[in-house]
């Protein structure tokens, strides 16, 4: 099981989200919507894939009409003609293929672009492009290289018609990740469809880099969290709330976010560096945001993957939401692996709580088994339970009797697009009936819970 906390934290809202369409790319295929499934794909399919995608519409147009008159001079034996057609197709394919390979000017370039984005984000890669050889470059377009079917380009790429040598420019390439995940992004790829315009040579600069693309969501505009406070054993620094009682057990230097009430003047005078009061809580609220991950095996189906996306956002919406507030989240979720993250105001950045959530994995047996042991050990000190589950059958409804058991208040959501295993009307809990969404409902956003 994996466990984490950060130091210090005050987050605000979600990460900015986009989904404007721009015109058609020259270089590259119709973009699909993020939503969209994107299926795993063979080795050989991808590389076929990658091929189609190294032709310009025209080049494409040029294939299928060269594969067509190819397959009809093949059948007609005695049309010289169809042939010779044939045969001048081919050679001009294979002259802009080698033309524009022999033209790729040689550069460098130097990347800038953020390491981290929300799915379906813009993301903006600017670079400075040099010059370096003796030949001039025609038909230049920037473009981060990333597969496929986790981005898409949408609108034009920064088009550069000639670059002379020892000129320098700054071109852009404006991508969006489709969907959440850790990504290495290979380096940027200079593309050129000189001479002919119909197929792209393209020169990658090695800049590897990390890019984790967090959940889509749309945040709440009020949660309504059945919370009360447990005594923590100790005392807990996991909360500046005013008004809770607060024992002094010290001073210590201070830290970037501590409350500038809280400092010591007379001991900053003596030592001479800040120094603040030290206060242990004895009483918090700490609340446990549970988000279910079974799905079953992959390759996942259309709807089942559009279920876990919509669970996983949820999640995030809740956390975004809890985030403004002055608790303390233990975010359990299963994946591949059973991860524990505690988060709150002064343990962790809202950013980390949607790291775990963007780098979970569908779960393939169901983890129920698993975190209700993980839950059980935190139960003493947790009192609100938030439980974001994909169905509603016999093992979910004894993890929520279980949480209720121990006197936990619990509020619970229910993400699925049919009916669920088991009817949940009639089962109440501290934060009302178990309720009900539809993925498209999620994605929408659901204002207030």
């Amino acid at each position: 099981m994996r466990s984490a906390a950060a130091s210090d934290h005050s987050a605000s809202g979600a990460p900015p989200l986009a989904g404007s369409e721009g015109p058609e790319d020259p270089f590259l295929p119709q973009p699909i919507p993020f939503t969209e499934r994107l299926p795993q794909v063979s080795l050989v399919k991808s590389m076929l894939e990658r091929l189609w995608m190294s032709w310009t519409p025209a080049g494409r147009a040029y294939l299928v009409a060269t594969t067509l008159i190819g397959g009809v001079s093949a059948g007609f034996t005695l049309s010289y003609g169809m042939y010779a057609i044939a045969a001048l197709l081919l050679a001009l394919g294979a002259i802009d293929g080698v033309l524009g390979w022999l033209a790729l000017p040689r550069v460098t370039i130097r990347r800038q672009t953020t390491g981290r984005c929300a799915a379906g984000a813009l993301v903006t890669a600017r670079a400075r492009v040099e010059h370096t050889g003796r030949l001039p470059g025609f038909d230049l377009a920037l473009r981060e290289d990333l597969k496929p079917r986790v981005v898409r380009h949408p609108g034009e790429l920064a088009y550069l018609p000639r670059l002379d040598p020892g000129q320098s420019v700054e071109l852009s390439a404006t991508f969006q990740p489709l969907r959440r995940g850790a990504y290495e992004l290979p380096g940027p790829e200079l593309l050129s469809a000189f001479p002919f315009g119909l197929y792209v040579n393209r020169k990658r600069s090695k800049q590897p880099m990390s890019l984790l693309v967090t959940p889509h969501f749309v945040p709440l505009v009020s949660l309504r969290v059945p919370a009360g406070h447990k005594h923590q054993p100790g005392g807990l620094q996991l909360t500046s709330k005013v008004g809770d009682s607060e024992e002094f057990i010290g001073n210590r230097e201070y830290r970037p976010g501590d409350r500038l009430r809280d400092i010591h003047h007379a001991a900053w005078a003596r030592v001479g560096k800040p120094v603040v009061r030290e206060f242990q809580e004895e009483y918090l609220t700490r609340i446990a945001l549970v988000v279910d991950t079974f799905v079953g095996r992959e390759p996942l189906p259309p709807g089942r993957r559009r279920r876990l996306e919509a669970g996983i956002s949820l999640g995030a919406a809740v956390a975004d939401a809890l985030s403004r507030q002055e608790y303390v989240i233990d975010l359990f979720a299963a994946g591949q692996e059973l991860y524990h993250f505690q988060a709150g105001r002064h343990l962790a950045f809202l950013d980390d709580v949607l790291d775990v959530l963007a780098c979970i994995d569908p779960c393939p047996k169901d983890p129920f088994p698993e975190l209700g042991p993980a839950v059980g050990q935190s139960l003493a000190q947790i009192s609100t339970a938030i439980v974001v589950l994909l169905d509603w059958d016999e093992t979910r409804r004894d993890f929520v009797e279980l949480l209720k058991d121990n006197g936990l208040e619990t509020l619970v959501f229910v993400v699925r697009d049919k009916a669920p295993t088991l009817d949940p009307t009639g089962f109440l809990t501290a934060g009302g009936e178990v309720r009900v969404f539809s993925p498209a409902e999620v994605e929408q956003g659901l204002g207030s819970l």
